[in-house]
């Protein structure tokens, strides 16, 4: 069996809950990070503005950690129960232009805090605000992770609780940098690097590289893996981010992500009876790390919508605003004339 048939196979079984994540850089400083979001149901998705210093609960439980944000970020929040109120986040860019997008992966393991343990708990719904909202780069960030001094709390949710919270996490910044974050047996395992620029769902990342270079002695001009499974999203992805052109036109750049987005998308439409749970995807992001414009696409939807970061107003005490993006086929084009203000995201937490 070649390795590429093995990776496969071992890769199956997680790849019903799929989403993807690609990372350009080009000339003139340009960064733009585009992802999307494969599920079995809508998220009631928001647009979120986060300031500085705004108090934030971290919802985990007992030894709940607390913090204050020091970058105003946007996010792509929603309810991770159909029909529910926001109460997590699933994509975001800061201020500073650092990226994050929260992706599934069926064989992370955050572990089990013991009895008695003093790291404070973070719930994985709030995972990605708290990496915007703390750090500018990816090495600062990374050089945290590494430390380990967080839980993070896998609450299960969904209808019936049903969906486990295993999640790995995916950051970019304004310099091109990237890193990758799965944790392993409890601990964390990050690739950090430009060259980490695709990420999918299962396998285990350090598998997915096998499974690229794999391909990449093919020619793959003709011979390309064309499935939604992850590892064929992964090496696609790889292949067309490669193959964008050096543009510095930043229309063209943004098309260019946007092209290979929604080559490894997965199609609205009814489940093949034989993959039931292979989900379509719901909607796209496009970030524009350099020029701090926040795009969203979604499948339901003629027009695209976004935020401009530069014309938002993150100063301390300028207040929690939003807006619904999901729902509202009828939004268009620029929306931050259109932000209300908004309550605190109560994020999903253990019961007690």
């Amino acid at each position: 069996m070649t390795i590429g048939a093995t990776l496969v196979l071992a890769a199956t079984p997680a790849a019903s809950l799929a989403c993807s994540r690609v990372t350009w850089t080009g000339p003139n400083q340009q960064v733009i990070t585009g992802r999307s979001m494969d599920w079995p149901y809508g998220f009631n998705s928001h647009f979120h503005v986060i300031p500085r210093g705004e108090a934030i609960e971290g919802a985990g439980g007992i030894n709940s950690l607390r913090f204050n944000s020091r970058y105003g970020a946007v996010l792509v929040s929603g309810s991770t129960e159909p029909g529910g109120a926001v109460d997590a986040v699933f994509d975001g860019m800061n201020e500073k232009g650092l990226a994050a997008n929260l992706l599934y992966l069926a064989e992370n393991d955050f572990g089990l805090a013991t009895a008695g343990a003093k790291r404070p708990r973070l719930s994985f719904a709030a995972w990605t605000l708290y990496l915007l909202s703390q750090y500018a780069t990816v090495k600062e960030l990374v050089v945290a992770v590494q430390q380990d001094r967080i839980q993070i709390v896998p609450v299960p949710f969904g209808p019936g609780g049903k969906a486990k919270a295993t999640v790995h996490m995916a950051v970019s910044d304004a310099s091109g940098d990237s890193a990758v974050i799965e944790y392993l047996s409890g601990k964390p395992v990050i690739h950090h690097g430009r060259q980490y620029q695709v990420m999918t769902n299962s396998p285990v990342y350090s598998e997915q590289l096998k499974l690229n270079a794999f391909w990449a002695t093919k020619d793959r001009t003709h011979d390309l893996p064309g499935s939604i499974q992850s590892p064929d999203r992964f090496v696609r992805g790889m292949y067309y981010n490669e193959q964008l052109p050096p543009t510095t036109d930043p229309r063209q750049a943004l098309a260019g992500v946007m092209g290979v987005m929604r080559n490894i998308s997965v199609p609205w439409g009814t489940p093949d009876p034989e993959h039931p749970n292979i989900s379509p995807t719901w909607w796209r992001t496009l970030l524009d790390q350099k020029n701090g414009v926040y795009y969203f696409d979604s499948a339901l939807s003629p027009q695209m919508v976004w935020l401009n970061l530069r014309q938002i107003d993150f100063s301390p005490g300028s207040g929690v605003r939003a807006i619904a993006i999901e729902s509202n086929p009828s939004l268009q084009g620029n929306l931050n004339a259109q932000l209300k203000v908004a309550p605190p995201i109560s994020f999903l937490a253990p019961k007690p």
